[in-house]
């Protein structure tokens, strides 16, 4: 696979019968890190249908990334997403370790965490190689009767983050995947280690995850979803053009304290 087709991007055309979804609940549910959280997952997915759209499916739910590693159903929601009409994933870090052990990367086969890779299908680790490491959901989709104002804005989904220095089609697979911070030359000349979010000046909104430690996220053009659900926080979720916000507690501590950092 060329580094060419390995970046890939997406950008959502979400379909009913062919014809693109154009109604007053055309809203679309992003997600935050799931790790192998089933359980959470589906419950978040429940309660945001029912409180947030009036039962109603929404057009879709996009998720940024990390779905498996470190939880207890990783196989399972991959599976699980894998399976649903108009769910979308982009790639994460840990999404990409796990496809590099299905695929038989002897450093990461030779690691116990590892080990459920053996539970995925042929259809498993097809569908995680064509993962896109973002998503752009085109603003024309987030405008629609119910909005009061009009949404100027693409989204760009992505795992980790981007660097406003470098244009779109160049960012780095690396930096999509695993940054949090940047080194960030200041007015006198001094660098200093600053949020990647915090520097991200649009004019997209870039939604992201992998940051259980800074938790919730709110800039004025970055959003970030990671809440730590793995570690016994909570799994959270957006829900567009609104920017409403659902989370549900995680129903205990599924991975070791000593594996929060890394």
């Amino acid at each position: 696979m060329s580094l060419e087709e390995k970046k890939k991007k997406s950008r959502i055309a979400v379909t009913s019968n062919g014809k693109q979804l154009r109604n007053k609940n055309n809203r679309i549910l992003v997600v935050g890190d799931v790790h192998g959280c089933i359980e959470e997952l589906m419950t978040l997915v429940q309660e945001a249908t029912r409180e947030h759209n009036g039962g109603q499916k929404f057009a879709a739910i996009v998720f940024v990334g990390d779905l498996c590693n470190k939880g207890p159903s990783s196989a399972q929601v991959i599976r699980y997403v894998r399976n649903k009409p108009g769910w979308f994933s982009v790639r994460g870090n840990h999404d990409d370790r796990a496809l590099s052990a299905a695929l038989g990367d002897e450093e990461c086969c030779s690691k116990p965490k590892y080990q459920w890779v053996n539970a995925l299908s042929d259809d498993d680790v097809t569908w995680m190689s064509s993962l896109p490491f973002t998503i752009t959901i085109p603003k024309t989709m987030l405008n629609y009767g119910s909005v009061r104002e009009k949404n100027e804005q693409d989204v760009i989904i992505v795992h980790a983050g981007l660097d406003p220095a470098i244009h779109m089609e160049k960012q780095e697979t690396k930096t999509m995947i695993s940054v949090r911070n940047l080194i960030i030359d200041d007015n006198n000349g001094t660098a200093a280690l600053k949020a990647w979010a915090k520097v991200w000046r649009g004019p997209e909104l870039v939604i992201f995850g992998h940051d259980a430690r800074r938790g919730l996220q709110q800039e004025d053009y970055a959003i970030g979803l990671d809440s730590g659900c793995v570690y016994g926080k909570k799994l959270t979720g957006i829900i567009l053009p609104e920017k409403e916000y659902v989370s549900v507690n995680a129903v205990r501590e599924h991975c070791p304290i000593e594996e929060k950092v890394r």
